[in-house]
């Protein structure tokens, strides 16, 4: 009989019999509780903390033996969530005979509903919450690895039931039953998709990363959102392994493929996709930035929730700070990190190695700069963001070489999503996150994917768009490009301080 110890986590005073040598990470998952784990367990993160008899000790790297209590830290402050995007407006062909319409945007931290009204698509209300994969790490490739080692079933089964509750949420607001909603559109990169749907990963684990979802589809919403059993499920498809239908529905929404300006069509994330064209040509790809512009992988990254610093600026030689809350600052997000790295360069803190060479205290064997008493950056955190810029630099470089503009020649760039939204357009191209060229050129769009999935579920028209959509749309692998571990290496490097 296997050895079953009962684990006790506190201060929720919540119990759970779990084999022996299961991690306590793993029984924190088991148990329902959300540990903040964004490298998915693999004890790189150091964000899994919890406290045994006193001790200090990483969730994921300590086994359960005997019956023990696990002490837990307080769950990370609620982020705020970017729900609003591009005003849309399509002519409504869509009849299911039920009153209401949902659009569902499933991204691989954030999710969010939108309720429409099926008679002219006006949005009725909204609901959003952290994608509750996020403690199988806070991007795909953990999320794939997990899913290829067992956790398959578990990881599609909590996507299902958050999305299913932000519907029912959704509905509460506005005082309707979910049952009332005709059909839901939903979109996401390809990993979140599949995850959803149910289908196995296996494609995205390793080259050539084929797609699965090569068109529109619409199947019986039952089967995976039992609160809309009379529901259409409308899927859109992808135009390539890691580049999925949130990207077709940012490309639908802001109209790019119509338009004559070169744009550049930026989501940046956990990937950094991207689309550059107009309405002769279009290019696209996806690149693995990593988690570090979201907060992950960070000493004292952070989601922008408060606590964070979210904005960095110099006040003559000094470095100030904004805290969201106005309280302490407990740690720094995304748009913080760009802002205090283009400072630390403008001071020469930074050289364009992205070496620290000033102002710094050497701790524990490395070098740190702090931006308050409590937190800092180390070296290894601006190695981080230097590979996430240089690989999203890197992609804009050979998008612009497959389309045949120079950098110089986008006429406008559209920063989706909510990094694009917070982030400082000076900052980005200080660093060469963007090309500084272009830094009069930038707009941010917000929500471009979750615009998209409305004007899908309005409009069967816009709906079948997306396939002819995806036809126009050339795929980019860049690891397939001779030159690109050269173009990116180039692209690690800062300017000149």
């Amino acid at each position: 009989m296997t050895n079953m110890p009962k684990i006790t986590f506190q201060p929720d005073n919540q119990s759970i019999e779990v084999p022996d040598g299961t991690t306590v990470l793993e029984a924190e998952l088991k148990s329902g509780l959300s540990p903040d784990s964004p490298c998915g367990g693999h004890g790189k993160c150091g964000k899994c903390r919890v406290f045994i008899d006193g001790r200090q000790v990483l969730a994921c790297q300590t086994l359960v033996h005997g019956d023990m209590t696990v002490s837990t830290l307080p769950e990370p402050a609620r982020a705020s969530i970017l729900t609003d995007g591009i005003d849309v407006s399509t002519t409504m062909d869509v009849n299911t005979g039920l009153p209401y319409l949902a659009a569902v945007d499933i991204g691989t931290t954030t999710m969010v509903c939108y309720l429409l009204s099926a008679k002219d698509g006006a949005v009725l209300s909204t609901s959003s919450m952290l994608n509750p994969q996020y403690p199988y790490g806070a991007d795909v490739i953990s999320r794939i690895q997990d899913s290829l080692k067992g956790r398959s079933q578990e990881i599609t089964s909590c996507v299902r039931t958050g999305v299913d509750s932000l519907i029912i949420d959704a509905s509460k607001k506005i005082s309707v039953s979910p049952k009332e909603i005709g059909a839901v559109c939903f979109v996401g990169n390809p990993a979140m998709q599949q995850m959803f749907l149910g289908i196995g990963a296996e494609n995205l684990a390793s080259p050539p990363f084929s797609r699965v979802l090569t068109a529109t589809g619409i199947c019986p919403a039952a089967g995976f959102l039992p609160s809309c059993p009379e529901a259409e499920l409308l899927c859109l498809p992808d135009i390539a392994g890691y580049v999925g239908a949130d990207t077709v529905a940012c490309v639908l929404s802001t109209r790019m493929y119509e338009q004559s300006p070169v744009t550049l069509m930026l989501d940046i994330g956990t990937n950094g996709e991207m689309v550059l064209g107009n309405s002769e040509k279009m290019a696209a790809t996806s690149t693995a930035a990593g988690p570090a512009l979201e907060g992950a992988g960070i000493t004292f990254g952070m989601r922008g929730a408060e606590g964070a610093i979210d904005h960095v600026s110099l006040d003559g030689e000094n470095l100030t700070v904004h805290v969201i809350g106005e309280g302490p600052a407990i740690g720094i997000c995304g748009s913080g990190l760009i802002d205090a790295v283009a400072c630390l360069l403008d001071l020469g803190v930074l050289n364009k190695r992205g070496r620290i060479g000033s102002r710094y205290v050497e701790e524990d064997s490395e070098r740190r700069v702090y931006l308050t008493d409590r937190v800092y950056l180390s070296q290894d955190d601006i190695r981080a963001v230097q590979m996430a810029k240089g690989a999203i630099a890197a992609g804009i470089e050979i998008l612009a070489r497959t389309v045949g503009v120079d950098r110089s020649a986008i006429d406008r760039v559209l920063l989706a999503g909510a990094f694009g939204s917070f982030i400082s357009p000076k900052s980005a191209c200080r660093i060469g996150l963007i090309p500084p060229e272009l830094e009069g050129r930038i707009t941010a769009v917000g929500n471009a994917a979750g615009s998209g999935a409305i004007l899908s579920v309005s409009s069967r028209i816009e709906f079948a768009r997306t396939d002819a959509l995806v036809s126009r749309i050339e795929p980019v692998e860049l690891s397939a490009q001779a030159d690109f571990q050269k173009i990116f290496a180039k692209n690690m490097m800062f300017a000149p301080c």
